[in-house]
């Protein structure tokens, strides 16, 4: 009963108040509402990126427990929220580039774009035909879903909106990101990467 007044009495606290009982007083009990507060928030955002939902937990429980570990580190001037959104978007990054040299080849070997304006508009032209170009390779199902979810619509909406479960969203997305990847090659980690945040 205790345990349950204490831990309804730091829902009531602010992120900030979380943060220094986490930081200064090394505060488990701070720590799980905080993340309580964010993780939902933080998975979502993840599985629109990634297309996965083991994927995009996985990524946000290593948020966590970066965070937890770099405590003492922290700036407890610095905005939560956004902080842990920052933690979350490099390691998506680094998820991308990881997954990149499991395959045959890898993310280090695309050439660097030139300096020259004209050659980086010619390399996004490219890049930007070579991606719609294997979209059309998808079937025509799989190709609604993922470009829904890369317009930032959630598993939720997209599964209502093509009367389809949840589930199946989730499969046709990896799906989509395993043909394009065979498609695309060593473009996709960059073009994955440079549209992700937008």
């Amino acid at each position: 009963m205790l345990q349950k007044n204490l831990t309804t009495q730091y829902n009531y606290l602010s992120d900030e108040e979380l943060i220094k009982l986490i930081c200064h007083n090394n505060d488990e009990l701070a720590f799980s509402t905080l993340y309580s507060r964010h993780a939902r928030l933080l998975v979502h955002t993840a599985i629109r990126k990634t297309g996965t939902k083991t994927v995009a937990e996985d990524l946000v429980q290593e948020v966590f427990f970066k965070f937890w570990l770099g405590r003492h580190k922290f700036d407890i001037q610095k905005n939560a929220q956004a902080y842990l959104q920052g933690m979350l978007k490099n390691n998506i990054i680094s998820h991308y580039y990881k997954e990149q040299r499991q395959q045959v080849f890898s993310i280090d070997d695309v050439e660097s774009p030139a300096d020259d304006v004209t050659r980086e508009n010619l390399d996004y032209n490219l890049l930007s035909e070579l991606y719609e170009q294997s979209l059309l390779k998808l079937p025509e199902k799989c190709r609604q879903v993922f470009v829904l979810s890369r317009r930032g619509y959630s598993l939720r909406e997209i599964a209502a909106t093509l009367e389809i479960s949840e589930k199946t969203v989730e499969a046709h997305i990896s799906k989509a990101l395993r043909i394009l990847r065979v498609e695309m090659k060593d473009y996709i980690a960059l073009m994955l990467i440079s549209t992700a945040f937008i």
